[in-house]
């Protein structure tokens, strides 16, 4: 059933502008990453999330040929507490933001890099709300490199 003004998911959008996102800078989050103890298939990962911008898991298993096991998502967000372990301040910011934004009050480790997708009229993009099919995310803009800038 779609999503209606007043429905827990609309009020996470309104929460999600209430509760401002902390912000690290491009340059920050490049450090963090450098420091990070990422695999190779890891930082493959994050590059491609911040390249491509828009992400659900099926984006994620088939533009970098990833198995159905573990979920791709689930990847992504152990990817994120690797980088997030190299600026704990930071970090510990972005889970108490991520779970105030909740409707679950629960935080999700991949909100370092990137957010629920929202339609125009502040729907989340995702199957409780009835508008796609897997939960759409969007890279944080500062870490956003598909435009090569």
């Amino acid at each position: 059933m779609p999503c209606q003004i007043g429905s827990p998911i609309h009020d996470t959008w309104r929460k999600s502008i209430i509760n401002k996102r902390p912000i690290l800078s491009s340059d920050q989050f490049e450090r963090a990453l450098a420091a990070a103890t990422l695999t190779t298939d890891e930082e493959a990962l994050i590059d491609f999330v911040r390249y491509t911008g828009v992400i659900d898991a099926l984006i994620l298993r088939k533009g970098l040929s990833l198995a159905a096991k573990p979920p791709a998502l689930c990847l992504l967000a152990d990817a994120c507490e690797k980088v997030g372990s190299a600026i704990p301040d930071h970090y510990a910011e972005i889970m108490r933001w991520s779970a105030a934004v909740s409707p679950d009050s629960i935080a999700w480790r991949g909100n370092l890099l990137c957010g629920l997708a929202y339609n125009s009229d502040g729907i989340e993009l995702s199957p409780n709300a009835g508008t796609t099919l897997y939960h759409t995310y969007v890279v944080h803009q500062e870490l956003f490199t598909g435009l090569g800038f």
